[in-house]
């Protein structure tokens, strides 16, 4: 019983993945921020505390409750119509976690007078439990700190308030990503980099050795290729080749929506990438992702897996990306 509460606040805790993204861009970053660190922190405290793990088991009701509150405090000053309900799941969660504890308290007195095994306690077991603790508690702890940096990497406030194209696409977007990279080359050389992206053409300019590592057959040009310098509206930038996997994914990718040439290529389901001249011999290069970010149960269930592995994982790639061009850009600009 005690392992079912403990999964049963874990995965609360993890049903707030989500909340801090969509409630992000709503009030002031620091705030929000704090009170979803509070909120989902807390929770992964309280359900290692009831597994028993040493230095937290004695504040799981504090953990909790802290919890709670503070998530009760992020819906309430910065949630969407679907935040009434969260409150109440947050209220029903903090109440059943308090009356099963105590159920668990009584059983464990009963059984400990008659002596009888009172659970699992192989070291190994809690070795790993207190492992696992200390991991999800600090990862957590990294990605909800550092997130307000490198989803606004490398732009200004100016940047990320100005109009760009492709912004018609989602104009009521919640879920914002921005990087940008200053580059000493101009539009018109920065340019023809992004017209050959994708696997099979220019690569992606970032780890192709990485990618390369599963399987995913991408080489990073470092030349110019005039015959990949076409690119259109209703084309495909392959991720990987066709055959990956045998095929059985068919052509992974990303469509593009949109092109102005020698300024922007907009794609489907990554974002638009767009060149600022600054002068006739410096550029902006920037990388807009938007999405609607509204509370959903896809959301509620990929919240996590978006938040502590896709987004650091895309933010390593994609600044590796916009270094990569960069460098090739500045390196021809200089003949």
């Amino acid at each position: 019983m005690r392992r079912a509460l403990a999964i049963l606040i874990l995965l609360h805790g993890l049903s707030h993945a989500n909340v801090g993204v969509w409630a992000f861009d709503l009030g002031p970053s620091w705030l929000v921020t704090g009170l979803w660190a509070i909120a989902m922190l807390g929770f992964f405290a309280a359900a290692f505390a009831v597994l028993g793990v040493p230095s937290l088991r004695l504040r799981w009701k504090q953990f909790l409750t802290a919890a709670t509150l503070a998530s009760i405090a992020l819906l309430v000053g910065f949630g969407h119509g679907i935040a009434l309900l969260g409150i109440y799941i947050d209220l029903i969660v903090l109440v059943l976690a308090l009356e099963i504890e105590q159920r668990i308290v009584d059983r464990e007195l009963v059984l400990a007078a008659s002596s009888a095994d009172k659970g699992f306690r192989h070291p190994w077991a809690r070795r790993l439990t207190n492992a696992l603790g200390a991991f999800t508690l600090i990862y957590g702890a990294a990605v909800v700190a550092v997130r307000p940096l490198y989803v606004r990497w490398g732009t200004t406030t100016e940047e990320r308030s100005r109009v760009l194209p492709g912004d018609e696409r989602e104009p009521d977007a919640h879920y914002r990503i921005d990087h940008g990279i200053t580059i000493h080359a101009p539009a018109s050389a920065v340019w023809p980099w992004l017209a050959q992206l994708g696997q099979g053409r220019g690569g992606f300019y970032s780890y192709d050795w990485l990618e390369r590592a599963v399987g995913d057959d991408i080489r990073n040009a470092d030349r110019i290729h005039p015959e990949w310098q076409t690119i259109q509206r209703g084309d495909l930038v392959r991720a990987t080749q066709p055959s990956y996997f045998g095929g059985r994914f068919g052509d992974l990718g990303w469509k593009v929506a949109d092109v102005v040439p020698g300024r922007a290529l907009i794609l489907e389901n990554w974002g638009a990438f767009v060149v600022q001249p600054i002068d006739s011999a410096t550029s902006r290069l920037i990388v807009r992702t938007r999405g609607a970010g509204n509370p959903s149960f896809l959301g509620l269930v990929f919240g996590p897996l978006n938040v502590f592995v896709f987004e650091p994982a895309h933010f390593i790639m994609q600044r590796g990306m916009l270094r990569g061009i960069r460098d090739r850009a500045e390196q021809s600009a200089r003949g």
